[in-house]
């Protein structure tokens, strides 16, 4: 083995993606769908276009056209139905337009 470099045994690789999957509350699907993400900024109503990664009955992980705070609520508008969704940003990527949401009120019919 080269220094700095890891080899993993393709058993640990499986069992270490299993534990990962169950410590999710819930399962994601691999999907995208368009949104729109609305919040209020003092008195001005904001709101950017994103694409979920992946959706889950209690959220999902979007790349959003805008720079969200961690914690920050903000609205999830379903483009195709309109449909709307209180949701809250929970986590933020490294890359600059990664967010993960999660729903205030779960409702899988969302993502239809």
């Amino acid at each position: 083995m080269a220094a700095g470099n890891l080899i993993v045994d393709e058993s640990v690789k499986q069992s270490l993606l299993e534990r990962w999957t169950n410590m999710r509350g819930h399962q994601r699907v691999t999907t995208n769908v368009k949104l729109r993400v609305e919040w209020d900024e003092g008195p001005l109503l904001q709101n950017v276009n994103a694409v979920t990664v992946d959706i889950s009955s209690s959220g999902c992980k979007a790349v959003v056209a805008g720079d969200l705070r961690l914690h920050q609520r903000v609205k999830l508008i379903h483009a195709a139905s309109g449909r709307r969704a209180d949701a809250q940003v929970v986590w933020r990527g490294h890359e600059a337009w990664d967010a993960g949401f999660v729903l205030e009120h779960p409702d899988p019919t969302f993502w239809d």
